[in-house]
């Protein structure tokens, strides 16, 4: 549905030929339909059968799923785009010399998020100086797993996501304030690791509560 194999208003499928489709089991495609009607993105209607709603008003992304913000947005079928981009240097916190496992400077890409023009997101990607020095010289734009990959050949294959629910201006990053505003903001501290287990780098994701949804299924 988020790849346009389905448009709004369209039926979907028989649950045989989706479990088919999908390689999944009855008894989870019946869970995850459930949870995307809950959601709003699917409409059920007795007798007749479940059909694709209208775009959902959130941008919708299970925690298990390890993508970009701006895939999220494209997912929901907004239009995605960045603004503010920062590259700069400078010295690290205590928590982010732990977690990368550095003692040396690092180099920051620091940029926002829109969807269909509203700013919804801020985040900063924060690398070891050392691996990503000469990289990120000139202008940088698209998502930072397809140029890690691409130009420099890592490829991100899991994180480790800490979720933190801001309320509190004391509690918030001032640019990200001002790029979002003085509302409820979910902070995502995530540790991206190669196929190494070889941490790559640590990014704080500032999103606007009101926009994501995030979830995850726990057995």
């Amino acid at each position: 549905m988020s790849k346009g194999e389905l448009q709004p208003g369209e039926k979907l499928p028989s649950e045989p030929e989706l479990a088919k489709k999908f390689e999944v089991s009855r008894p989870t495609l019946r869970e995850a339909l459930k949870m995307l009607q809950r959601e709003k993105v699917l409409i059920s209607k007795n007798g007749v059968g479940t059909y694709v709603n209208n775009r959902s008003d959130f941008i919708i992304n299970p925690l298990s799923r390890l993508q970009s913000v701006g895939q999220m947005i494209k997912n929901e079928g907004y239009t995605e785009s960045e603004l503010d981009i920062k590259i700069y240097t400078r010295e690290p916190e205590d928590d982010w010399k732990k977690q990368l496992q550095i003692d040396e400077k690092v180099v920051i890409l620091e940029r926002s998020r829109t969807a269909d023009g509203k700013k919804v997101a801020f985040y900063y990607n924060i690398f070891p100086q050392s691996l990503v020095a000469g990289h990120f010289e000139g202008e940088f734009s698209g998502a930072i797993f397809d140029f890690l990959k691409g130009k420099m050949g890592i490829n991100i294959a899991y994180a480790i996501t800490e979720i933190c629910a801001l309320n509190s201006t004391k509690e918030m990053d001032q640019n990200a304030v001002n790029v979002l505003g003085n509302e409820e903001i979910l902070l995502l501290k995530q540790l991206h690791f190669d196929e190494d287990d070889r941490p790559i780098f640590y990014s704080l994701d500032y999103l606007k509560n009101s926009v994501f949804k995030l979830f995850i299924k726990r057995e």
